[in-house]
């Protein structure tokens, strides 16, 4: 029987999750057809077909996919991408296949429109605005208040995110969104661009909810508790099972699904992101894809053995989920950051990481000799490198953990002039 083939929209950023994401639908028995603007040396052994186009360009890029259907017995368009939200969903509409609505994939890509989709549940959301200068923004924050947040409403992977501490950070911040919120930093914002949304500052414990929806049915397939660092909210440390206790858990889970539900998601992975604090759950934002940093990748096969990128697949072509686990473990990963800006060299003291079974995997975010910059100036570089850890409890596992920062330490040579 010839094989069918899925379609995907581009690889995700991290090349071990691309990498993953091919090989879970290769494990199903599909070839994979892929449609983006370029094939990495990794992906090429795997991927029957190579179809190089600006994804950024809707009508282009939706011709190319009939194009493909006409050559190829697609069986499924799978998300696995953020950009690519929108898009994958107006092909699996254009091809008949499970996806998202156009209306569901528009909350999903953008932070205020999904807000706004939410207001029949405004005791989860945080006090919030839109703006898209400082006047509007000085205007908004008499309402909501000090502490609070301003990001970009269509960036992803913690670009943007700034905290307003008192009024003279207002200005400073926005002087910095207007240079980063263009697509000339990064491609994300050729879709919404300089648009901001500014919600009150959320107190609590920081969490993030995997899961999965298919024919309007959602599946929590777990918490995770995160770490955060300060003041740019750069995701530091993941960590899963979470240790909130189990009356929290079951009321996370529900609040998730109500608003997985209230968007219209469907046919798709989610990641939400949230706080519980004094007042409960607070919700921040949702995606419409798998998680990032090697959380659903690595960490959740590793912690109780489901296969979620397969699953993913099993989304897009209409296929039964397989969401048994068959383990119990406690998994982590924690970041290594670089302490300043100049040349990364390496990595120094993981010779007992590399030699401790605790610790499966270390990966380096940047290849050795990249120019590392910080916040604010770039979102993406300060992390060099990724330890994944593993134990049977939460307290040998949480040890693993903080050795990380003792045991492993980012090498970055200044230039000499940077020192003059």
């Amino acid at each position: 029987m010839e094989k069918r083939q899925v379609l995907f929209v581009n690889l995700r950023r991290i090349e071990r999750e691309g990498l993953e994401s091919l090989l879970a639908a290769r494990r199903l028995g599909y070839e994979v057809v892929l449609l983006g603007r370029s094939l990495p040396p990794f992906a090429a052994p795997l991927v029957t077909a190579f179809y190089q186009v600006d994804t950024y360009d809707r009508a282009t890029a939706l011709a190319a996919a009939r194009d493909v259907a006409g050559r190829y017995d697609i069986a499924g368009v799978p998300s696995f991408t953020e950009v690519d939200v929108q898009l994958v969903a107006a092909i699996a509409a254009e091809l008949g296949l499970p996806g998202m609505t156009t209306d569901a994939a528009l909350k999903a890509r953008n932070k205020y429109h999904m807000k706004q989709g939410l207001q029949d549940m405004r005791d989860v959301l945080p006090t919030y605005h839109r703006v898209r200068n400082l006047t509007e923004l000085r205007t908004a924050v008499r309402d909501i208040g000090l502490p609070a947040v301003i990001k970009p409403t269509g960036a992803s992977g913690s670009k943007g995110i700034f905290e307003l501490r008192d009024d003279e950070d207002l200005e400073a911040a926005v002087e910095q969104l207007e240079k980063i919120a263009r697509p000339q930093f990064d491609a994300v914002f050729q879709q919404f661009g300089a648009e901001f949304i500014v919600e009150e500052y959320l107190e609590g414990e920081e969490l993030s909810v995997e899961g999965l929806i298919a024919g309007g049915e959602p599946h929590v397939v777990m918490v995770t508790d995160k770490l955060t660092s300060a003041p740019y909210h750069l995701e530091l440390q993941h960590v899963m099972p979470s240790a909130l206790p189990s009356d929290v858990l079951a009321e996370v889970q529900a609040t998730t699904v109500q608003i997985v539900s209230a968007l219209g998601f469907d046919n798709c992975a989610f990641h939400l992101e949230a706080k519980w604090g004094p007042r409960g759950m607070k919700f921040i934002e949702v995606a419409a894809r798998p998680a990032g940093d090697y959380i659903v990748s690595h960490l959740v096969p590793l912690s109780c053995g489901i296969d979620y990128f397969a699953n993913v697949v099993r989304i897009a072509v209409g296929a039964p989920l397989e969401l048994e686990p068959d383990r119990d473990l406690h998994t982590g990963l924690r970041f290594v950051l670089a302490d300043r800006s100049g040349r990364f060299e390496g990595l120094g003291g993981i010779e007992d990481v590399c030699a401790d079974p605790g610790y499966p995997y270390l990966f380096l975010e940047h290849p050795v000799g990249t120019e590392v910059t910080l916040p604010p100036a770039s979102f993406g570089l300060q992390r060099v490198a990724a330890v994944c850890a593993r134990h049977v409890d939460r307290a040998g596992l949480d040890a693993l953990l903080s050795d990380v920062d003792r045991l492993v330490s980012a090498r970055v040579t200044v230039a000499e002039t940077a020192l003059a």
